[in-house]
């Protein structure tokens, strides 16, 4: 079976048989074609247009079902249950919320905890371990001034003047440096006219006994 349409011809055409037609009358002449098409392309069109349809139906079923597939297989906790295969509901909505929430507040600690990071504070750790038996310190007392100058002699003076080999400023310091010293002796000096532990230690206390200078040495 078949379908007849009218269909107007081609403008050439027309246009010849006007001009044909031009030494006879004067009124141009209108040619009416008919072409037939089979139901068959018709219903063959339909098909196609049907089964693209069905593709884009399939397409977005499948994609639908690997949404649900991977979220019931997925450990994350809270997706198995917004990806269901009945569709979005009152429970899909508020797992929806409840874990959009959480992602969230997660994604604020891994922030916060990155720029804590990045200001690199430094934590020091003690660890206190109690010792009844600590041995006495190692303690070293010293004096800007070396010696005592309540304790020094003319003599003291003059050595210890020559050492610098400072020129004496004073008519006394002249007038001693012109007078026969005996040799200095280093050591008798220093044990006469330097600070003694007796008079600089005023009280000593340690691991809750009373120390004194006794327990120093030179």
């Amino acid at each position: 079976s078949s379908v007849t349409q009218p269909v107007r011809c081609s403008k050439t055409l027309t246009s010849l048989l006007y001009e044909a037609s031009a030494h006879t009358t004067q009124m141009p002449i209108e040619i009416v074609c008919k072409i037939a098409f089979s139901e068959d392309d018709g219903k063959q069109k339909g098909t196609v247009e049907c089964d693209k349809k069905s593709l884009i139906e399939e397409g977005c079923q499948s994609t639908t079902t690997d949404l649900v597939t991977f979220a019931d297989t997925c450990s994350l906790h809270g997706i198995n249950h917004i990806f269901v295969p009945s569709g979005c509901g009152v429970k899909q909505s508020l797992w929806t919320f409840a874990f959009l929430c959480s992602l969230l507040f997660f994604l604020y600690q891994v922030v916060n905890c990155t720029m804590y990071y990045l200001e690199h504070h430094h934590v020091t750790a003690l660890d206190e371990e109690a010792d009844h038996e600590i041995p006495f310190p190692a303690i070293t007392i010293c004096n800007m001034n070396r010696f005592r100058h309540t304790a020094l002699t003319d003599a003291d003076i003059h050595h210890l003047a020559n050492m610098t080999g400072l020129p004496p400023k004073s008519k006394d310091a002249h007038k001693a440096a012109i007078q026969g010293y005996p040799d200095a002796d280093m050591m008798d000096i220093f044990n006469r006219t330097g600070h003694q532990i007796e008079e600089m230690l005023k009280n000593c206390n340690f691991s809750g006994s009373n120390c004194s200078s006794y327990n120093f040495s030179v």
